[in-house]
């Protein structure tokens, strides 16, 4: 009992540091617990079930608000609570391969416990950055989202790299701790303190080379830029539509003469792009392309549209570039959707029990490779909503020659929960990642233009109506972007040999 009590622990402690509790600094200790119990196991499959129950832990609280999003949309409590803890088992999994690791590598000698430990969680976020379905806001980096300074070594060493080092941390932390008669003695004592002072140097590299970053960095541009400097003005439309009344038919009208005022007001601006949220056109863009066209033709100013598109019987979530002119300029389809919002597995068991999955058919997903829209602000690489909590879609973007990252979403589905606010800040890491601007448009919000270092530049809170304009320069910061970008994930390769390499011995 003490045992699972200590999983447990480890699994609260680590989602609180995400939003809205933001208790990053737990980060640093939250898995000595798990660490602790899962070598005092009796056996590998033993830990593995802590790990488990940690894992299981820590997504029921970090994504309750899937329970939440389940009863605004009508489901029934039975029903909503499977569907929560469904998604949290299965979650889960991660933390029993990595708990039943944990336990292997206990063999290892002392000195490389704490290194082993930290590659293997790295592998394991590395590997599972690339399989879905899962939720992906999970990465342990995501956990100091709100010290910019740790967070600016990810544009050399990807995203995985700061996971690394707080997995070390809690590794060494947790050999200090073991029971005595786990150590043998001074020569133990030695080695501990030894990794002690290598993870201490370490953070303050890090910390000093984020804070070194930091301080180069230009300052920010005010917003909105004065008239004739060497910025782009970019206005972004958050209508703050109910997203539980966007598909009645009835309520076409309402929300089409909200964006109507909006457009009008953001067009007095005359900025060089104005960005709507994700399927913010009510209905498919067919129906709606001669409005969509004539916004654009009427303010002379270019459109970038969130829309659900229907194409030779394809049906795709999409964002629409219009040019000035009102021609249609450009289009991406998103290519990771939304198990069980964009696309229903089971559908002939499950649509009788949530009905709202019927209001949509199944989507179809977009080619892994698109190349960016060329916009008034240069090159776009759009991601739609999910995409933008994984990093390898940012990163084709900006391959492909994207010197923006745009992100239209819609989180109207999760209301005033903890949901936007892991999902917003998911975007701060890739603009890091990258050396890249941000643009991001939400229905009910956050939308924010970020910048290369992750400073929230200009930013419209969640469920408020209104348009946020925001700048962008028009001489590009960084022209090679980052290390990351160029070289790609060669961290999170190097974890997955190293971790290998130690499971082997």
């Amino acid at each position: 009992m003490p045992r699972l009590l200590a999983a447990v622990l480890s699994g609260v402690l680590l989602a609180l540091c995400f939003p809205k509790p933001s208790l990053c600094p737990l980060a640093w200790i939250g898995l000595v617990p798990l660490l602790l119990a899962a070598r005092g196991a009796k056996s590998a499959w033993r830990a593995a079930a802590l790990g488990w129950v940690a894992g299981a832990a820590f997504f029921a609280l970090l994504l309750h608000w899937i329970y939440l999003t389940c009863r605004f949309a009508g489901v029934p409590v039975p029903v909503s609570l499977l569907a929560w803890a469904a998604l949290a088992a299965f979650e889960g999994a991660a933390w029993a391969v990595f708990a039943a690791g944990v336990y292997r590598l206990a063999r290892l000698p002392a000195a490389l416990r704490p290194w082993a430990c930290a590659a293997l969680w790295a592998a394991l976020e590395f590997a599972l950055a690339r399989w879905t379905p899962r939720v992906g806001c999970d990465l342990l980096g995501y956990t100091q989202w709100r010290f910019l300074t740790l967070l600016q070594p990810a544009s050399w060493f990807g995203p995985h790299a700061l996971g690394f080092l707080i997995v070390a941390a809690n590794g060494v932390l947790a050999c200090a701790l073991s029971p005595k008669g786990e150590r043998a003695g001074v020569r133990e004592s030695v080695v501990l303190l030894r990794n002690a002072v290598v993870v201490v140097a370490l953070i303050a590299a890090w910390w000093l080379a984020g804070t070194i970053s930091l301080r180069t960095a230009p300052t920010p541009h005010p917003n909105p830029p004065p008239r004739g400097g060497r910025e782009y003005l970019v206005a972004i439309i958050q209508p703050n539509v109910d997203q539980y009344r966007k598909w009645d038919e009835g309520e076409v009208v309402s929300i089409r003469s909200s964006f109507d005022r909006l457009l009008a007001q953001a067009a007095q601006a005359k900025p060089a792009l104005i960005v709507w949220p994700e399927t913010s056109v009510p209905g498919w863009l067919e129906d709606n392309r001669v409005w969509v066209s004539s916004w654009a033709a009427r303010s002379g100013v270019a459109q970038l549209a969130g829309a659900l598109t229907d194409q030779n019987g394809f049906h795709r979530n999409s964002a629409v570039l219009v040019d000035a002119s009102g021609r249609i300029a450009g289009v991406y389809h998103k290519r990771e959707l939304v198990p069980f919002g964009e696309y229903v597995p089971f559908r002939r068991y499950l649509e009788g029990w949530i009905g709202i999955l019927g209001q949509m058919g199944d989507l179809t997903p977009g080619a892994l490779k698109q190349p960016p829209l060329e916009t008034p602000i240069g090159p776009v690489g759009v991601t739609l909503c999910y995409e933008a909590i994984f990093p390898r879609w940012s990163r084709v973007n900006v391959q492909a020659g994207a010197r923006v990252l745009a992100n239209l979403t819609n989180d109207g589905w999760y209301k005033d929960t903890w949901g936007p606010l892991q999902h917003f800040y998911a975007n701060r890491f890739r603009a890091i990642e990258n050396r890249a601007y941000v643009i991001r448009a939400g229905n009910t919000g956050i939308s924010a233009v970020i910048d290369p270092w992750g400073r929230v530049t200009a930013r419209l809170d969640l469920m408020r109506e209104g348009v946020l304009y925001g700048s962008v320069p028009s001489v590009d910061p960084f022209p090679r972007r980052s290390l990351y970008s160029r070289a790609g994930d060669w961290f999170g390769w190097l974890a997955l040999v190293a971790a290998i390499a130690a499971l082997v011995i």
